[in-house]
């Protein structure tokens, strides 16, 4: 082997010998004909770029290293080599952008879904805070009612309760399509820890007031511990109707807190008996206004059978329209939502084609109804002003002309508001409403709505006596404003802060058995990442 690597005159006589014997080639490298593929380089021999190199030998500028060979100074690095001393750090890599999961056809979902959002599309939930400037507005409305200078200012706990049935239906149902059930216990453990504290707060100050320091009567003492009393068990507004009472003058505003408490205690439940239904679950904006049609009947039905008008505005069966409204109108934006997305969603063997489909018309509605939603939600708004100075002043034995279907239309005066500031959020009634001093009087508006009464009640005449109508009113809502922001930064804050987490994003809470209806759709960027915001960050419903 030794003595032929040295002797080119007798590798040259063997390749002669080859190609005598096979069909004639071209020989890239030495620019003859050859038969057959070129022969092996021999050792020794000088080797032509782009030619394989054996072991041991030198590389040409610019040819790649064998595995495991050492790098010469000067050298570009390959990602995961070791520095030669002195050398530099290689520059980070971008990081290759999330992809969705899911199955086929997901991408284009997501993709389908950012689109419609960047045409306007349904809103994806949240937290809104031109909804905290209709809260404002409603408890300022309530307060200048109880000053007796708005003889519908009563009207703003029917824009309250439009509110708490959409929010609290948009975090079921995002809860739902997240996880695939709703956490009962978790749904009242968060009423508790934010309807509970401020309450307690204002109980608390109200019994050292009036039964330890002895403030007021013994009648009024009475009074106040049979409201209290109404008011821990939550059926106030019952008791209203039984024998109304100011709570000596300060429980008697709690009758609004008691009816919502119900409805939060018995809607959860309605409401995944209704998913579980898929000819329901598909209907169901549908069904919940059929569910407000049926408690106008009902009202009606019981004032011509003689209840009186406290029976038909304090009592829950008569009142509950006003909530289905609100949760109609989550539920519609719902499903506008899983129409963009291409969500099938369904619960039932026959459900996933069916709802998709259903979801798809909800968000063709939704399309024609936002052409004009710039004009008709500010219409809208300016009813409902209209009605809180016609409306007629207060309740009473009789009923009034608002028990006629009059609370619904209110009610869907204000579910249009809603919808308006939902889908347009370049307007100029939500750049009005979402002003940082609205929003942020929005936000305490569950304090403000507690503590103004008993400062109504206490000082109210007093200061209207002093100062003349509205500098006592502008004084009784700087009181409660301060009250109401003391409670919210030193009590409500701290406790919520410490209210335990939900689970997981993608964790399921129920039974195994229940499949996750949209969390297999779209996952990453899609619409997972927004209804997580609209059970972190919403302003929950006082």
């Amino acid at each position: 082997m030794a003595e032929h690597g040295h002797d080119s005159e007798h590798g040259q006589r063997r390749v002669n010998a080859v190609a005598r014997s096979r069909p004639v080639a071209e020989d890239t490298r030495a620019g003859t004909l050859l038969a057959g593929p070129a022969p092996p380089r021999l050792p020794g021999q000088s080797r032509l770029p782009g030619e394989s190199r054996l072991p041991g030998e030198s590389r040409l500028p610019g040819e790649s290293r064998l595995p495991g060979e050492s790098r010469l100074p000067g050298e570009s690095r390959l990602p995961g080599e070791s520095r030669l001393p002195g050398e530099s750090r290689l520059p980070r890599q971008p990081r290759p952008g999330p992809r969705p999961v899911g199955p086929a056809g997901s991408r284009g979902q997501v993709v389908r879904t950012v689109r419609a959002r960047e045409r306007g599309g349904a809103r994806p939930g949240g937290y809104n805070p031109a909804l905290d400037g209709i809260r404002a507005l409603a408890v300022l409305c309530v307060l200048v009612f109880h000053m007796d200078s708005l003889p519908g200012g009563y009207l703003g706990v029917d824009v309250f309760f439009v509110l708490s049935g959409f929010l609290i239906t948009g975090q079921l149902l995002a809860e739902r399509d997240r996880t695939g059930g709703v956490s009962l216990a978790r749904f009242y453990l968060r009423r508790a820890y934010r309807l509970m504290p401020a309450f307690w707060l204002l109980a608390l100050v109200g019994l050292t007031a009036v039964v330890l320091l002895g403030f007021g009567s013994a009648g009024e003492r009475s009074e106040f511990l049979h409201s209290l009393a109404a008011s821990m068990l939550y059926v106030n507004n019952y008791f209203q109707v039984v024998s109304q009472s100011t709570g000596a003058g300060w429980l008697g505003h709690t009758w609004s807190l008691s009816l919502e408490e119900q409805f939060y205690l018995l809607w959860p439940l309605a409401l995944l008996a209704l998913c579980r239904r898929p000819s329901l679950a598909r209907r169901l904006p549908l069904v919940l206004l059929g569910g407000v049609a049926a408690v106008v009947l009902w009202r009606d039905v019981l004032i011509a059978f003689g209840a009186s008008g406290t029976r038909t505005y304090f009592a829950l069966d008569t009142r509950a329209d006003a909530l289905l409204v609100g949760c109609a109108l989550a539920a519609w934006l719902r499903a506008a939502r899983r129409g963009v997305a291409g969500l099938d969603g369904a619960d039932g063997a026959d459900g996933a084609d069916g709802e998709g489909a259903a979801a798809l018309v909800w968000q063709r509605r939704l399309n024609r109804v936002k052409a004009v939603l710039p004009v008709v939600g500010p219409a809208a708004l300016v009813l409902l002003a209209v009605a809180t100075v016609t409306a007629p002043n207060g309740w009473g034995p009789r009923p009034t002309s608002l028990s006629y279907g009059g609370y619904t239309v209110v009610a869907l005066l204000a579910g249009v508001v809603i919808l308006a500031l939902e889908q347009g959020t370049t307007s100029w009634l939500f750049r009005v409403l979402a002003a940082r001093p609205l929003a942020w009087l929005g936000r305490i508006s569950y304090g403000l709505y507690l503590w103004h009464f008993p400062v109504v009640a206490h000082w109210g005449h007093g200061l209207t006596g002093a100062l003349g109508r509205w500098p006592a009113i502008l004084a009784v809502a700087a009181i409660s404003v301060a009250l109401a922001a003391a409670s919210y930064y030193l009590v409500e804050r701290p406790i919520q802060r410490r209210r335990p987490a939900g689970p997981r994003r993608g964790q399921p809470n129920v039974s195994p058995h229940r499949r996750p209806a949209a969390t297999s759709a779209v996952t990453g960027a899609g619409v997972r990442a927004e209804d997580r915001s609209a059970d972190t960050r919403v302003r929950e419903a006082c």
